[in-house]
Parts: C-alpha cells; structure tokens; sequence
C-alpha cells in the first residue's frame, strides 16, 4: 500500500521478487524447529552487510546498478534485544562499530542513521569546491556479485550528479547521490592526456583520496545526522538517490533485530512527481 502511494505500479516497481527481510540471525532464514519455513524472505539475499551486527557506515542502496532505487521503504520487526553490556555507555560497547561513525554520546543497540545527502553535497560545495568538483566529475566503480543466487551487478557514476558546472565554482541542483564505500571497487586512473605526466595517476589518487576525506568528514557530523531508535511497526521512507541510511552495531542475541522492505524505482517516482505537478531534474 505504501508503494502505490510513492510509486506509478507497484506490481512492477517492487525490486527483487518484491519484499525483502532482513535479519541478524542466519537461523531466521532457515527452518525453524517445526520445519516450518518462514515467508519472510522473500527476494533475500544473505549476501549482504545488512545481514549481520556490526554498523552500517551511511551509504545509499544499489549504487551497483544503473539507475538505482528511488525509494526504499523500512518497516521495523523486531527492534536489537538489549542486552545487560549495551546497557552501559563507554569505549567497550563501541568495538563492533565502524570509528569514524560512532558517536561517543550514544550507545549502540541497532539505531537507524539517516542523513540528507544534497544537503552534505551542498556543505562540500560551500567548504571545499575543489573536492566537489572532482567528486561530481569522477566516475567511481561499485558492484555486487553473489554467486547463490547468480549475479553479478556492476555500476559507474559519481557520487554527486549535477545538472553540469556553469563557470568558475557555480554548478547546476544536485540531482542524484551515490555512494557506498561497502561495494565500491578501486578506483581507475583516468585516460592519459597528450603531454601529461607519466606518474600523472599519482596526483590524481592524491587528489581524489583528499577529496574523498573531505566528503566523509561532512557525513561524520553529528550535526547532519538524525539517529533514531524504531520501535516495532514503525515505517520510514527514504528517498535513495538523496539520503543516507545506517545503522549502529549492536549485541546478536537469541531475539534477532528484523526490518523488512521494499523499493520503488527512480522512473516510477518521477512519474508520481510529475503528475501531482513538482519539477523532476
């Protein structure tokens, strides 16, 4: 129901056999004790960061295909169980997270991380626009290979997508964000230029990993970061191509955390925009 409201057809718009599950327990994938199998793996693949404890750096989905999602809808299960060690803040509950995402003040128990990706490329923009410049103008290389269920998934874009530059540091709305270090591959040095350097690709490595660095400092704010604790049946819509999702670690326990979803493609979306009367880029 919710993907018909941001989507044209639902029924041809829900991407990999249409609900997914995720858990992080691998037993909630198999039959349970009865034999019983559980219908909430459909379109699964356990393949998969998501599938597991540790945080989730801020990343948006399916940067590996051509045109990713346009909205992926979370439905929250079974909140993380806490536990008696992540009742207790300090350095120790933090071992499992990623360091340059945790925020000392919060201690981790699975909570969802959001951040509005125009909003950090238009703080890089203001900060450093030579790092902007090079991250809207670089193709970077992501891609997903699982050989159960026998793909193999590969996608170029930059992370930041313009209209296009318009003279000196002024460039044209952002229109898309891509982004995930999980499933990006190493970067390839761009073609050599005719009278260019030899060791050229060493300045451009250096350049790019500097402005990669600026980037991944505006998406450690706290300040651009909303954190939020799901509780059961609560819902979230997030609109792929612009914001950020995460999440922080937290403890496996005999109850595991469940979210569920689904995703509405960009094509589908722009189409709902456009009959309700909004600008699509």
């Amino acid at each position: 129901r919710l993907a018909s409201m941001v989507g044209y057809n639902p029924l041809q718009t829900l991407w990999g056999g249409g609900v997914w599950s995720t858990s992080s327990s691998s037993s909630f994938y198999k039959n349970d004790a009865d034999g019983e199998g559980n219908e909430g793996t459909v379109g699964a693949s356990t393949n998969d960061s998501a599938y597991g404890s540790a945080s989730l750096p801020l990343h948006t989905d399916m940067a590996y295909v051509s045109n990713p999602p346009g909205v992926q809808v979370f439905l929250m299960v079974q909140p993380a169980e806490a536990t008696a060690s992540s009742s207790t803040s300090g350095e120790s509950s933090l071992s499992n997270t990623t360091p340059k995402d945790d925020n000392k003040s919060i201690t981790p128990m699975g909570q969802s991380v959001y951040l509005d990706g125009f909003c950090a490329a238009q703080q890089l923009l203001l900060e450093n626009p030579e790092a902007f410049r090079l991250l809207a103008t670089t193709a970077r290389r992501y891609d997903c290979i699982d050989d159960e269920e026998g793909w193999h998934l590969e996608a170029t874009g930059p992370i930041i997508e313009t209209t296009g530059p318009r003279g000196g540091n002024k460039w044209g709305p952002v229109r898309s964000i891509r982004h995930n270090d999980l499933d990006r591959l190493p970067d390839l040095p761009p073609y050599p230029i005719l009278g260019s350097p030899v060791n050229d690709s060493d300045s451009f490595y250096g350049k790019l990993r500097e402005a990669h660095d600026a980037w991944d400092d505006i998406l450690g704010r706290d300040s651009m970061r909303l954190v939020i604790e799901l509780q059961p049946g609560d819902c979230v819509l997030v609109a792929n191509q612009r914001c950020f999702h995460g999440r922080y670690a937290f403890e496996a326990s005999k109850f595991p955390r469940v979210v569920m979803g689904c995703y509405v493609g960009m094509d589908e979306l722009s189409s709902k925009w456009r009959k309700i009367g909004l600008r699509v880029l």
